[in-house]
């Protein structure tokens, strides 16, 4: 959740761990997460504890969340918004890639 720079270089991620799912903020790597995604969740769910400050475990959940959501299937909506694009770049894991 680091922005503009990305705390780990997503090359080092990925060959510290093949398996990874790596997601910046940067349109200039692959998979970017812009701040639309992320901050709109991470600050309702401090609303809706009340909380004062973001901490560090507020964003553990939030980034495993997106994770979690980046592992699930795409919704039919959301296909039918880029059909007639190449499915492989949009849409599905092998677009996860570095």
């Amino acid at each position: 959740m680091a922005n503009p720079d990305p705390e780990i270089d997503p090359k080092i991620a990925k060959e510290l761990r093949p398996d990874c799912i790596m997601a910046t903020g940067r349109s200039d790597y692959a998979n970017q997460v812009n701040n639309v995604l992320g901050f709109p969740y991470i600050f309702r769910g401090a609303l809706d504890v009340r909380a004062t400050t973001i901490n560090e475990d507020m964003k553990i959940a939030c980034a495993e969340s997106l994770a979690k959501l980046a592992r699930e299937d795409v919704p039919d909506e959301v296909a039918a918004a880029y059909s007639g694009q190449d499915q492989d770049t949009v849409l599905n894991i092998s677009y996860l890639r570095l």
